[in-house]
């Protein structure tokens, strides 16, 4: 059942009332006076935010340590493997993968052979892929993986890639070509390109990328038609991202060719801030890795192994000056190798983001110098080809009409991850799991004699949290500090500050970063980055909370007095989730309308299937996530490290949880909500809870 914003609206206002048993003061008053407060123009907030993120980004690339020489290089390989490892989440799941690899056609063309396979990457989800075979063939011959980077609905048939394929086998090589999960025959979806739930079990989006590629890697390997010294990879966009990954951590891949992938990260973050990087393709985000990764670490994990870097002298992600300095340090770092020519720069000024025709010449001759021994690496001219259309029935792995989305597969192995799973440890590190800053000493609090004033916090550099502060006249019993998804200005609905008043409660609303004055319409590249950081955005606004606590107990008149913390929402109780588990100081919370475990986030039995929708190639980026969990919400790797549970139930104080909500949104049952929740917390599930709710705070009151 949906949460009825009838029963939210006015809850608290009529609770304290209650208590009173008086007439309550119109909450209008006070909303009107409080929004008074409020600046007109808050877009230098917004950017204060953004601006604290790219800085902190920045200043952690700069701290990597680079690797300038042979001997640096090979020192550092193996922690930088074991890290990247780890943030993609490679072994977590099957190996070796049980493929049922099966030849669904065969297709003959001029000087190659074209074999339709169909194999599992995970039980339940097909991968469709092309087979390109020289004819005739000359065995063992060398061969090439391709990765087609996100082109929805033609993928590995675009015919640019079609083409590059075609003319490999007329060369001599075997070239396997496959549809990445989301696009081609397993249908366009592009919430298969985001599928931030395996987050939850320590797998990012290109973890799931690099898992496929190696499963592409063994049917490569099967075949008696391949040697096996002599493999190479290349792909565009997402597929040269793809290269340089599988590149730097698999040394079965004898040579390289990422094309229209390669960029200097924080470039590349500055760039994507001024269009929200793109929230449908997540494979550049890997958590933490710009803690110890730059394209140039994945460069020196690769070395020396021959690399030649393909790019197009205008592209708008991949800016052609950070191409360069990472070809400049690879320079560098192959001369200390004595192999410089291993390494490549290959610029396109004709066309484009793509593979187009002058870029896979310049991979043709780079793969024929360096897995066939012939020519000198420079570019080899494409004959006249002839492709078939992207969407022709000659094409198709799978029956006509009949797309296999891989959602359901993939989905299927994170949950059985997630099932064995223990319960998180008790004494999780928060700060270190959320990627939080040490403790810092709190500003001096300008509190000045005035019924109702407005804050401006300090959290972190460049950061000043807003918030209001309502003081009663006498003196102050304690200090109630609330946080809600509406903003500090719909508080005064919910919450009766004149009886707060009378019982000589304080009253600070709060907006941290994200909501309320500091709300932002940059929420993809925020969440991005902040995974690139390896910390979490609602952990952030936690801090904010915090932050706004430690600033007022400081306070002359409120040392030594009770706190409470009020939060309303699913993106308020769960800040505030944080806030709790980080304290020992709070006498209470009361946390209404919000998530009580991550495990919610992968049981959603409504939800879940509306993700495995296909949309058709005109309406898939139109197409709606239908009540899909935040990406912000995801902390990696939280169900081995930390659940909302443990955090609440270590609070020393009085907790009150109001009509909880499940993975669909809806409102729990308080049996349900029991299942989770340690028996010392207080639940209400109901239409009207006002009389449990102000019982409850009539007694922190």
């Amino acid at each position: 059942m949906k949460i009825s914003e009838k029963s939210i609206a006015g809850r608290v206002f009529l609770m304290l009332a209650l208590l009173a048993g008086t007439g309550p003061a119109p909450a209008q008053d006070w909303e009107r006076r409080i929004r008074s407060l409020r600046p007109a123009d808050v877009k230098e907030q917004e950017k204060a935010v953004l601006d604290n993120l790219e800085r902190r980004a920045e200043e952690a690339l700069a701290k990597i340590p680079r690797a300038r020489t042979q001997r640096e290089a090979e020192k550092a390989r193996a922690p930088l493997r074991h890290q990247l490892q780890q943030s993609l989440g490679l072994g977590l799941l099957p190996w070796p993968p049980a493929l049922h690899a099966r030849v669904a056609g065969r297709l003959s063309g001029n000087g190659f052979r074209l074999e339709k396979i169909v194999y599992e990457s995970v039980p339940g989800a097909l991968v469709p892929a092309h087979l390109y075979l020289p004819d005739p063939l000359r065995p063992p011959a060398p061969a090439v993986l391709f990765y087609p980077g996100h082109w929805w609905a033609d993928s590995k048939t675009r015919p640019d890639f079609q083409a590059f394929c075609i003319n490999m086998a007329r060369l001599g090589f075997v070239v396997l070509a496959w549809d990445p999960f989301g696009q081609g025959e397993r249908g366009i979806s592009t919430r298969d390109h985001r599928r931030v739930e395996a987050l939850l079990v320590g797998i990012s989006q290109q973890g799931l990328a690099a898992y496929e590629t190696q499963c592409a890697l063994q049917y490569l390997l099967s075949r008696k038609e391949v040697d096996p010294r002599r493999i190479g990879i290349t792909g565009a966009s997402g597929g040269g991202y793809n290269t340089w990954i599988t590149a730097a951590l698999d040394d079965r891949i004898a040579a390289a060719a990422p094309v229209v992938g390669t960029s200097e990260f924080f470039e590349q973050i500055h760039t994507t801030r001024g269009y929200n990087w793109d929230p449908n393709e997540h494979c550049h985000y890997v958590p933490g890795l710009v803690r110890y990764a730059n394209n140039h670490e994945l460069l020196a994990m690769a070395a020396p192994k021959p690399i030649r870097i393909i790019t197009a002298t205008e592209d708008r992600e991949f800016s052609i000056t950070g191409v360069r300095a990472v070809y400049e340090y690879g320079r560098e770092l192959y001369q200390s190798y004595e192999a410089t020519e291993k390494i490549s720069l290959f610029e396109d000024p004709s066309a484009g983001h793509g593979y187009q025709q002058k870029k896979r010449e310049a991979a043709y001759g780079w793969f024929l110098r360096w897995l066939m021994n012939r020519g000198d690496g420079r570019p080899y001219a494409e004959p006249p080809t002839e492709t078939l259309p992207y969407d022709s029935s000659e094409l198709r792995c799978l029956p006509p009409r009949q797309n296999q989305p891989a959602g359901p597969g993939l989905m299927e192995a994170v949950e059985r991850l997630a099932a064995r799973l223990p319960a998180p440890p008790a004494n999780s590190d928060l700060k270190s799991i959320l990627g939080l800053p040490a403790d810092a000493e709190p500003a001096r609090p300008m509190i000045r004699d005035v019924q109702l004033q407005r804050l401006l916090i300090p959290s972190e550099e460049g950061i000043r949290v807003p918030a209001f502060l309502l003081k009663p006249e006498g003196s102050v019993k304690g200090v109630l500090v609330a946080v809600d998804d509406r903003g500090k200005e719909g508080l005064a609905s919910d919450l009766n500050l004149g009886e707060m008043l009378e019982r000589n409660w304080a009253v600070c609303g709060v907006d941290p970063r994200g909501i309320g004055e500091l709300a932002t319409t940059s929420m993809a590249w925020i969440s991005a980055v902040s995974l690139l950081l390896n910390e979490n955005f609602v952990g952030r606004q936690a801090l904010d909370l915090g932050r706004a606590m430690d600033y007022l107990k400081g306070a002359a008149p409120f040392q030594g007095k009770a706190f409470a913390l009020y939060a309303r929402g699913d993106n308020a109780a769960l800040a505030a989730a944080y806030a709790i588990g980080s304290r020992r100081d709070l006498k209470g919370f009361l946390l209404q309308d919000g998530f009580l475990s991550f495990r919610q986030f992968l049981d959603r039995p409504r939800s879940m299937p509306l993700s495995f929708k296909l949309y058709g190639a005109e309406e898939y980026r139109s197409g709606r996530f239908d009540r899909e969990i935040p990406f912000q919400y995801f902390v990696f790797n939280a169900l081995r490290r930390l659940d909302l549970p443990k955090l609440l139930g270590s609070a020393p104080g009085k907790g009150l949880v109001v009509n909880p909500i499940d993975g669909d949104w809806n409102r729990m049952s308080e049996a349900e909500a029991r299942k989770l929740l340690p028996a010392r917390i207080r639940i209400v599930s109901e239409e009207q809870p006002e009389g449990a709710i102000s019982r409850f705070l009539g007694g922190l009151l």
